[in-house]
């Protein structure tokens, strides 16, 4: 290499730099680098992820100490035997005919148990429960003026429909047991003596309303047959309508002796000694967690305000 051209390589590293330039970016850091350094930034704050984590452990417990405590009492009941009559079932379906005829059911009760479970879970047996005990001051204690029994002015009276929506989505739950069969009624309220007072109470009701029921069934039913028997001459649908009267004659009187006409008591409810609800525990762990999300979510907010902080100034 000549002397001279090496001075001119000189001159043009020395002098302000011209031509075409390609500005290669910072490759990004590596997901596990920057994982480990949001772990790292983790361990240096956990003086304060533990303080949010007990101070939303600590909110949580204080505020299920301020709720009130509500008490679940439950009573357990199997649905009532059905009872049938020597030489009744071998005459369904002779009778089927002019049983349709008069608007007479003759199954063997194997629906009582349906009926009297979508009874205990209708909107109409809990209004009836709601009117036959008066209910809307205690549901709605807080609207009520116990001294001069009447609702507190200034405040809308609640309405049975409601009350019956209330009482259905937070006091009652009916549930069924598909493999033994048993109905367990269970109602959570703040006082465990109504709790189990209200649970024995609605079973009683059913059975009451179901028994009245069959019972009027039975009369109208008798009614209706004996004056069709006044209107044929006939021996064979006079034979007819006398089974389906004795059959009716029948079901009326089970009604009238079997008090659990529809459940009987396998346990009945008694008032609870624990609390069902608020469950502290519970809800203090998940205030802590709650407490511990916020702390971490803070770090990482500051980790990226940082890097974003950095970002720009490296470009300015």
């Amino acid at each position: 290499m000549s002397a001279e051209f090496e001075g001119e390589v000189r001159a043009a590293l020395k002098g302000p730099p011209s031509g075409y330039f390609v500005v290669v970016p910072e490759p990004p850091a590596p997901a596990a680098d920057d994982l480990a350094a949001f772990v790292g930034a983790l361990l240096k704050a956990w003086k304060m992820l533990l303080a949010t984590a007990f101070a939303g452990g600590a909110l949580a417990l204080v505020t299920a100490l301020l709720l009130p405590a509500k008490f679940r009492a439950e009573a357990l009941v199997a649905p009532a035997a059905t009872q049938s009559f020597p030489g009744q079932s071998g005459t369904l379906r002779e009778l089927s005919g002019v049983a349709a005829l008069a608007g007479i059911d003759l199954g063997t009760g194997g629906g009582r148990k349906e009926e009297a479970l979508a009874t205990l879970n209708s909107a109409g047996f809990a209004r009836e429960f709601i009117e036959a005990n008066h209910l809307l001051p205690v549901l709605y204690a807080d609207r009520w003026d116990p001294l001069a029994g009447r609702w507190r002015s200034g405040v809308a009276p609640p309405t049975l429909g409601e009350a019956t929506k209330r009482f259905r989505d937070d006091v009652l739950n009916v549930s069924d047991d598909r493999r033994t069969g048993f109905v367990t009624v269970a109602v959570i309220w703040y006082s465990p003596q109504l709790a189990a007072q209200w649970a024995n109470g609605l079973v009683s009701l059913v059975n009451d309303k179901m028994r009245a029921d069959a019972i009027d069934s039975a009369q109208r039913s008798l009614e209706y047959l004996n004056k069709e028997l006044a209107k044929t001459n006939v021996v064979e649908i006079h034979q007819a309508i006398y089974r389906l009267i004795e059959q009716q004659v029948n079901n009326a009187m089970l009604a009238n002796v079997q008090r659990e006409y529809a459940y009987r008591f396998l346990d009945a409810a008694i008032a609870p000694e624990r609390r069902n609800s608020p469950k502290r525990a519970l809800m203090s762990a998940v205030g802590a967690a709650a407490g511990l999300f916020a702390g971490v979510l803070v770090v990482y907010l500051a980790r990226v305000r940082r890097r974003r902080a950095h970002t720009a100034a490296g470009q300015a």
